[in-house]
């Protein structure tokens, strides 16, 4: 095994000299941070920082909807800037890896992280299933591996289920989207979460209706305490 694996690590480097595997974003440079991003890109990502603040713009956004212990995401959202590239990569381009990346580097800022402390599990935000055979894979479970990755906290999927299909919400409002998504979820074995703290985990924040009606449902089960993640969130959000 390890002459195998030798052999193979030879030929990544040789391949490397010729094709190396260039920054995600704006795929000329090499990748010099978490095997993703060039430097240059890097340094303009749009960081939140909310990971060790304890009122941040993330939680304040849920205060008199839901009680979470914490809450971050990981970059901010500018249309037509480098996270609306990932996440578009990531939902519509096959690119599955990104979201894994992604949770890697958000898993890096929350190990070790009093904030995320104690959490039991990572539950990542269901895709109905005819949606998630036509993409090939749920998003927001591929964020999720990264962060587990990283951390070594499990995740449950298929507990917390979708049971209905909803219309696309892009066009939608804050109150369309509570109407589309109300009792769009369920969970399906109640005693799995029972007494857990349960970090629930999505793509991007926008209104926040979809982490808003999980979070619900979960919070429905007795003793359990939410965190909250994103990849990204709206620097306004309405």
């Amino acid at each position: 095994m390890k002459i195998l694996k030798s052999i193979k690590e030879y030929i990544d480097s040789f391949l490397y000299l010729f094709y190396p595997e260039l920054c995600i974003v704006c795929n000329k440079n090499d990748r010099e941070v978490n095997d993703t991003f060039c430097l240059e890109c890097y340094s303009e990502l749009p960081f939140t920082n909310q990971t060790t603040i304890p009122k941040n713009q993330f939680i304040q956004h849920f205060e008199g909807k839901i009680k979470i212990e914490h809450g971050a995401a990981l970059f901010y959202f500018v249309k037509q800037g480098i996270v609306q590239n990932i996440i578009q990569n990531l939902k519509y381009n096959d690119k599955p890896q990104y979201g894994v990346k992604m949770g890697e580097i958000f898993g890096y800022s929350i190990k070790d992280n009093s904030y995320f402390l104690n959490i039991d599990m990572i539950v990542p935000v269901p895709l109905f299933k005819s949606k998630e055979t036509a993409r090939g894979y749920n998003q927001s479970l591929k964020f999720a591996e990264g962060i587990s990755k990283v951390t070594s906290i499990p995740i449950v999927k298929n507990n917390l289920i979708r049971i209905r299909h909803t219309d696309t919400q892009t066009k939608m409002n804050r109150v369309q989207r509570l109407e589309n998504l109300y009792d769009a979820f369920s969970v399906l074995e109640p005693k799995t979460f029972e007494n857990k703290h349960i970090l629930i985990v999505d793509d991007v924040l926008t209104t926040g209706a979809t982490l808003l009606e999980c979070g619900n449902q979960i919070m429905k089960v007795k003793k359990t305490k939410i965190s909250m993640a994103t990849i990204a969130m709206g620097q306004q959000m309405s």
